[in-house]
């Protein structure tokens, strides 16, 4: 609904929905209309900021955001973020209340805003509930933390196999919605159909409809914020017809289906521990070259899969559902036009990421376990970035499409050919890196020409701590471990280059064998093929700033 609260109490309720994400006893909320009555509203937003300076631009701009349900949205976050640089923290009580004054004005936004519409729906309904909860005397404590929906529970209606005109203004109770919580049911098969009008009015109201096989469904809806599909395999629903809507959820799936005419402010859901299957979006307006959308999953756990077309940056949310002991999404990304994938969410996710145009995926904000399998096409470089949990990439990559891999934090395992010139740093934890493809015609050939294109041709790792880490590697050619003496080590060390120290490292190690010695700071493998000198066909790992490597740290086969 359109934004319902102005003046003083606007801005100390959107204060405290932005910072404090809770809504405060009434005695509370009292004193602190008192208090912004008497010194004015900038000097309250001032005041009540104040209270956050001690965190960073990052953390404020993640807080602020977040609370105001605008994210994911990885480039709002960083502009929030370089904003309060430029105007300084002391000022974020102010930003904040703009922030949520522009919002509520959002709900009919068109052009490049209209991805903010479900979002500033969903503000106003906050800030309404949030008012009215801290308003009322019998509210002696805060809300608890997080979404504020004091909106009582509404009615319960359902369709029928007729056509269903539902609204506020319906002459039948059966037919007729409230300012609360309602929920309308069509969990009969075809009982939800393209003659259905329904309008839920005020309030955060949930429409739950069950789908028969290859049946294709495009409802009036209007002020229904949530839907819930239960759908058969080949079902089609089609959002065209709906306003207001703010998530979309594939329930339980029997088999594929499909979501068209989707808002980009619309978050889709995939909640399902049956049978599961792809799902297909089609996001309307999705026409420009930076579009960005929202997918959830929660309770992904049978064969699932999200298709999704013409979208740069898809942001996925790994998160509970219904399902208590699930623990871990099972499910995979495809996506033809996406550039970035970001991944976040307090679930672990297991997932194959399909797209050709992909060049990042970055799950840095998930805070449990990460799966990954990712296959590089074409030349085109990507960075993958980890998060805390203990992640498993399966990485292939192809000729010339160079690898960034930021492993983060947690014990993590790496599996990756070395097709490509990679770099992965593995970050903290006891990390296991495998990398198989070493040496042969398969291999990414060695630039030996000079000493500065063969140090740019090889596989470079960072953060690797020996005695902690581990380092796998394996050749086509069976390469065992050479076993240099310290002179023969001592004479590769004072070599007057590079290229001049893995020359002799080869002919040291031998046929099919792999050595590691130190070049400066940083310690090298190479592993050689069946020729004894330095050859294109070998490859050469760096170990960036690892000045001795025990030799239970790496293995070669």
């Amino acid at each position: 609904m359109p934004k319902q609260i102005f003046g003083i109490d606007s801005t100390v309720t959107t204060l405290n929905r932005a910072f404090n994400d809770q809504s405060p006893a009434n005695s509370v909320y009292n004193n602190q209309v008192a208090q912004a009555t008497s010194v004015g509203a900038t000097q309250f937003a001032l005041s009540f900021g104040a209270g956050f300076t001690s965190q960073t631009e990052d953390q404020l701009s993640t807080k602020i955001l977040g609370n105001l349900g605008l994210l994911p949205n990885t480039a709002l976050q960083t502009a929030l973020k370089d904003y309060l640089v430029q105007v300084g923290k002391a000022n974020v009580g102010i930003v904040a209340m703009q922030l949520g004054d522009i919002l509520a004005g959002l709900e009919n936004a068109t052009g490049d805003q209209a991805a903010f519409s479900a979002a500033a729906l969903a503000w106003n309904n906050e800030v309404t509930a949030s008012y009215t909860y801290s308003a009322n005397p019998a509210n002696t404590t805060a809300s608890p933390v997080g979404p504020t929906d004091t909106a009582v529970t509404g009615v319960t209606l359902a369709l029928t196999a007729g056509d269903d005109f539902i609204s506020p203004a319906a002459s039948e109770a059966k037919f007729k919605t409230t300012g609360n919580n309602d929920t309308i049911l069509a969990t009969t098969a075809g009982f939800l159909s393209a003659t259905d009008v329904v309008d839920g009015g005020a309030g955060v109201d949930t429409l739950k409809a069950t789908l028969a096989a290859a049946a294709t469904v495009a409802p009036t809806l209007q002020n229904i914020e949530k839907v819930f599909v239960t759908a058969g395999a080949g079902a089609k629903f089609t959002a065209t017809g709906a306003t207001g809507l703010t998530e979309l959820w594939v329930d339980v799936a029997a088999g594929a289906a499909e979501f068209s005419g989707v808002n980009l402010a619309t978050t889709v859901g995939i909640q399902n521990s049956g049978v599961g299957g792809a799902l297909t979006v089609g996001f309307s307006g999705a026409t420009g070259a930076a579009d960005s959308a929202n997918v959830v999953f929660a309770d992904a756990t049978g064969n699932d899969e999200v298709i999704v077309t013409a979208i740069e940056t898809l942001n996925v949310k790994s998160t509970a559902g219904t399902v208590a002991a699930t623990t871990v999404n099972a499910a995979k990304i495809t996506a033809d036009l996406a550039e970035k994938i970001v991944i976040s969410g307090d679930q672990g996710l297991t997932t194959t990421v399909t797209g050709i145009n992909v060049t990042s995926i970055d799950s840095s904000a998930l805070t449990k376990a990460l799966g990954l399998t990712f296959t590089t096409t074409g030349t085109t470089a990507v960075a993958i970035t980890g998060g805390v949990g203990a992640d498993t990439f399966n990485i292939t990559g192809t000729a010339d499409a160079k690898i960034t891999l930021v492993a983060g934090d947690g014990a993590d395992t790496v599996n990756i050919n070395a097709l490509g010139v990679n770099k992965v740093t593995l970050g903290g934890g006891a990390d296991t890196l495998n990398i198989t493809g070493l040496t042969g015609a398969g291999a990414k050939d060695l630039d030996i020409s000079t000493a500065a294109k063969l140090a740019a041709s090889a596989f470079e790792v960072t953060d690797f701590v020996s005695g902690t880490d581990v380092i796998n590697l394996t050749s086509g050619a069976g390469t065992t471990k050479a076993a240099p003496t310290g002179t023969q080590l001592a004479n590769i060390a004072a070599s007057s280059s590079l290229l001049t120290a893995a020359q002799l490292a080869a002919t040291t190690a031998g046929v099919n064998k792999a050595i590691a010695f130190q070049y400066g700071a940083d310690t090298y493998i190479l592993t050689n093929d069946g020729t004894a000198a330095l050859t294109a066909d070998d490859s050469l790992i760096k170990l960036t700033g690892v000045a001795s490597l025990s030799g239970a740290s790496w293995t070669s086969a």
